[in-house]
């Protein structure tokens, strides 16, 4: 799969907020990001070269936003509307942008290493 969107499950919700988990096998530097309402994030893809980025794991964590990407492999091409909690796995060779439909904020599990020598644009 190109794409796979999964909700990030919750542990437990009380009148302080929730507590959801998810896990990883994945350590060290992770990027926690702010965009605000219309802004466009991406507009690249990964060949795979860096294993922070293969596949790429992204956490919204707060907002909605859309994801557009192509597959440049089979051409396939989908627009995905996402809602936090949710979690994105990009595979490599997938072109993809993010579009912040609310201000947004998520965690991309890789570190700056990773995605500078592993982004191309087209």
């Amino acid at each position: 799969m190109s794409v796979t969107i999964s909700p990030i499950s919750s542990k437990a919700v009380d009148e302080r907020g929730a507590l959801h988990y998810f896990s990883t096998d994945r350590s060290g530097e992770f990027l926690l990001v702010y965009r605000n309402a219309g802004s466009v994030s991406g507009s690249h893809y990964h060949k795979g070269n860096s294993a922070g980025k293969n596949p790429e794991d992204m956490l919204l964590v707060q907002g909605s936003a859309n994801l557009h990407w192509k597959d440049l492999i089979t051409n396939r091409e989908e627009t995905i509307a996402l809602i936090a909690p949710t979690r994105v796995l990009i595979q490599a060779n997938v072109w993809h942008e993010l579009t912040a439909i609310t201000d947004i904020v998520f965690v991309e599990l890789n570190s700056l290493v990773d995605g500078s020598e592993d982004t191309y644009r087209l």
